[in-house]
C-alpha cells in the first residue's frame, strides 16, 4: 500500500490535534525510522504551538495587568491570570515583608475555605520561605507538612485546601523579593520544565508590574499626604490669622475698658460656641446665651467643672471637662490668685482655638485686675474719708467737701456697721460689704471692717441681714450695728460698737448679728473687757453652776425665771413648767449655796446681770 505523501504532510502541519496513531497509520509504507522522525517532528511542532499560545496569553495578560493601577486589584488580577495560564486547582500570591521575614496571602483563586484569606506565614515556615530564601522556584509533587518547618495556621490552611502538588516561584524586581506566586493541585503529580518556566516568566514580568504599581501607589500616597499637609498648613495659617485678629480685638476691649460681658460675646461670636465667664467665687459673671447660663444649677457649677477648675489653676491652661454641656475651661490667674474662669461648650476645639480661649482668659484677668485697681484706688480714697469721719481727724466742713468730690452726700442719718472675727481677709470683707450697696462707705477699721450706712434703718434687722450675707460663704463672725444718727454723732457710735465688738467674744458671743443698744448696759459696766464680765458672772454663779453640773438640776434657770418674774413663785413655775413647790425647793437650795444675802435687792441686781451674761454666751461657762 503506497503512502499519500500530500495527506501525510497536511496531517503533520495541521493546526488541530492529531493523535500519534493517526499519524503512524498515515505513514504506513514508510520505514520505521522515517515514521519515528515524522512523529517527533509533529510532537515538537505541537510543543512550539503550545508555547506560542502560552506566550501569547502571557503577553496579553501582562498588557492587561499593566493597565491596573490600584495595588489590591492588581494582586488579584495577577492571581487570576496565572490561574488561567497554569490551569491548576488553586493559585495564590503571598506578599513578602522584608522587616519581619513573613509572608501574607493577599489574593487567591480556587480556594475552598476561608483559611487562605490574609494567611500569615511566619519566617522560615513552609515551601514559601524556601522560595524567598533561595530566590528560585521550588516545587513538590506530594506536599508533606512534616517535610518543612510548619505553623499551625499554615498547616490548617494546607489541609483545608487538600493541596498536594505545589509550585512556587518568586516575584523579584530590582533585586528585591516582593512575594511568591503559587500554583497548586489537589492531586499528586510533577511539574514540567515548561510549566515551571512559564510561571517563572509570568512572575518575573508580574513583579515588574507590581513594583511599578507599588511605586505609583507610594507616589499617590505621598502626593495625597503633601496635599493634606498643604491644606492643613493653610487651615492652620487661617486659624492663626483669625486667632491673632481675635487677640487684637480682645486687647482693644481691655484697653477700651470693656467688661467681661464683651469678652464672652466676642469669643462666642468668633468660635460659634456658647461661652461663659465665672467670677472669683465661681458664680456666673457673664454668659453668651441661655445655654451657657444653664451651666449653673442653683448658682453652682457641677462637681466635674469644679474639679477641672482646680486642675487648670496650676497651669492657667485649657482643661477638658467632659461633664454635661461644658466642653472645657481655662482658669484666669494672676500668679496664684484665681480671678475667674472662662468656660466653653459645643464641639471639640483644635489646638489653635484652645490657645485662643487661653488668651480670652488672660484678657478677663487683665480686665479684672484693671477693675480691681480702680476699685482699690476708690476704696483707698473712701477708706481715708471713712477713717477721718469716724475719728474726727478733720473739721466737718472739710469732710463734707471731700465727700461731695466723691459723690457722697453726708446729710441725713447714718448707721455704723462693724464686722469683726471673720476668717476671710479684710479686703474680701470690704468688697462684700461694698457689694451689698454701692452707697455704703466702707473701710478697714480696728480689727475688722466698718460700713457707714445711709438712711433710717432698724439696727437689729440690718445686723441680721449683713451677718446672713457674709455667712453665705460658710464663714462665721460678728456683726455689731450702732444707732442711727446724723453724721456728726457717728464717731461716738463707732467708739461704742468697737468696744462692744471686743467685749462680746469674751462672753461667748462671737457669731451673731447684734444691735449695740441691746448690750449697752454691759458695756457701761465692764467696758470692752469681755473676759472680766465673763469672770464676774462665773464667779458669782459658781456654786449654782457646780451644783447643776453635779446633780443635773436647773438652779441657774430657776434663778433667772425667779428674777425675771419679779420674785413670783407662781409665775416662775409657769415659765419653767414645774410645780410651785419645786420652785420653792430649788430656791431653798439656792439659799443654802449662796447664803440668805442673795435675796437683798443689790445682790439680786448683780445676780440678774450675771445670769444675763451667762445666757448671752453660746457655750457653758
Amino acid at each position: 500500500m503506497s503512502t499519500d505523501l500530500r495527506a501525510l504532510t497536511e496531517m503533520i502541519i495541521a493546526d488541530h490535534p492529531v493523535s500519534e496513531g493517526d499519524l503512524r497509520r498515515a505513514a504506513r509504507g514508510l520505514g520505521a525510522e522515517t515514521t519515528s522522525v515524522l512523529v517527533d517532528a509533529r510532537a515538537r511542532l505541537d510543543r512550539l504551538r503550545a508555547r506560542d499560545r502560552e506566550l501569547s496569553v502571557l503577553m496579553s495578560s501582562l498588557r492587561e495587568l499593566a493597565e491596573v493601577r490600584d495595588l489590591q486589584p492588581l494582586l488579584q488580577k495577577l492571581v487570576d491570570r496565572a490561574h488561567e495560564l497554569m490551569g491548576t486547582d488553586l493559585t495564590y500570591l503571598s506578599e513578602y515583608d522584608e522587616e519581619t521575614d513573613e509572608l501574607f496571602v493577599r489574593a487567591n483563586r480556587g480556594a475552598l475555605s476561608a483559611n487562605m484569606r490574609e494567611l500569615r506565614v511566619p519566617a522560615g515556615v513552609g515551601l514559601a520561605s524556601q522560595v524567598v530564601r533561595t530566590r528560585a522556584p521550588q516545587w513538590t509533587a506530594a506536599y508533606d507538612v512534616g517535610s518543612f518547618p510548619h505553623d499551625s495556621e499554615v498547616t490548617a490552611a494546607v489541609r483545608a485546601e487538600q493541596m498536594r502538588s505545589i509550585l512556587g516561584v518568586p516575584l523579584i524586581a530590582s533585586e528585591r523579593v516582593l512575594g511568591v506566586l503559587f500554583a497548586a493541585d489537589r492531586s499528586t503529580h510533577g511539574f514540567s520544565t515548561e510549566q515551571i518556566a512559564l510561571l517563572t516568566a509570568f512572575a518575573n514580568q508580574g513583579a515588574v508590574i507590581l513594583q511599578t504599581a507599588r511605586l505609583l501607589a507610594a507616589e499617590r500616597e505621598a502626593a495625597a499626604r503633601a496635599e493634606a499637609a498643604s491644606a492643613e498648613a493653610e487651615r492652620r495659617a487661617a486659624a492663626m490669622e483669625a486667632s491673632a485678629s481675635l487677640h487684637e480685638q480682645l486687647t482693644r476691649l481691655v484697653l477700651a475698658g470693656e467688661g467681661s460681658d464683651a469678652i464672652a460675646r466676642v469669643l462666642a461670636d468668633a468660635l460659634g460656641r456658647p461661652v461663659a465667664i465665672a467670677d472669683r467665687e465661681l458664680g456666673a459673671l457673664a454668659t453668651s446665651d441661655e445655654e451657657a447660663a444653664a451651666w449653673w444649677t442653683a448658682g453652682r457649677l457641677s462637681p466635674g467643672v469644679l474639679a477641672a477648675v482646680e486642675a487648670s489653676r496650676g497651669t492657667a491652661r485649657w482643661v477638658d471637662v467632659g461633664d454635661g454641656e461644658v466642653l472645657g475651661l481655662v482658669a484666669a490667674m494672676a500668679g496664684r490668685t484665681l480671678l475667674g474662669v472662662l468656660l466653653v461648650g459645643g464641639e471639640p476645639l483644635d489646638e489653635v482655638q484652645r490657645r485662643t480661649i487661653e488668651r480670652g482668659a488672660q484678657s478677663h484677668a487683665l480686665v479684672t485686675m484693671q477693675n480691681d485697681a480702680v476699685a482699690d484706688a476708690e476704696e483707698r480714697v473712701r477708706g481715708e474719708l471713712v477713717a477721718d469721719l469716724v475719728s474726727e481727724r478733720d473739721d466737718w466742713a472739710s469732710l463734707r467737701r471731700r465727700a461731695q468730690q466723691r459723690g457722697v452726700d453726708l446729710t441725713g442719718l447714718w448707721t455704723p456697721v462693724l464686722a469683726v472675727g471673720w476668717e476671710q481677709q479684710r479686703w474680701n470683707l470690704t468688697r462684700a460689704l461694698t457689694g451689698l450697696d454701692q452707697r455704703w462707705l466702707v473701710a478697714q477699721h480696728d480689727a475688722g471692717v466698718i460700713a457707714l450706712v445711709p438712711g433710717e434703718l432698724d439696727p437689729l434687722d440690718l445686723a441680721g441681714r449683713v451677718h446672713g450675707r457674709l455667712a453665705e460663704a460658710g464663714d462665721r463672725g460678728l456683726v455689731v450695728v450702732g444707732g442711727t444718727h446724723p453724721v456728726e454723732q457717728v464717731p461716738g457710735e463707732v467708739v461704742d460698737v468697737t468696744a462692744l465688738s471686743r467685749m462680746l467674744p469674751g462672753v461667748g458671743v462671737a457669731d451673731a448679728g447684734v444691735a449695740a443698744r441691746d448690750y449697752a448696759p454691759y458695756l457701761a459696766l465692764f467696758g470692752a473687757n469681755g473676759h472680766r464680765a465673763r469672770a464676774f458672772a462665773r464667779g458669782l454663779l459658781a456654786p449654782l453652776l457646780e451644783w447643776d453640773a453635779a446633780h443635773r438640776s436647773d438652779l441657774v434657770a430657776t434663778l433667772h425665771a425667779y428674777l425675771a418674774q419679779n420674785a413670783s413663785i407662781t409665775r416662775s413655775a409657769d415659765v419653767l413648767f414645774v410645780h410651785a413647790n419645786t420652785v420653792k425647793q430649788r430656791l431653798e437650795r439656792i439659799t443654802e449655796l449662796l447664803g440668805p444675802e442673795w435675796r437683798r435687792p443689790e445682790q439680786q441686781f448683780r445676780l440678774g446681770i450675771a445670769v444675763q451674761l451667762l445666757r448671752m454666751s453660746e457655750t457653758d461657762m
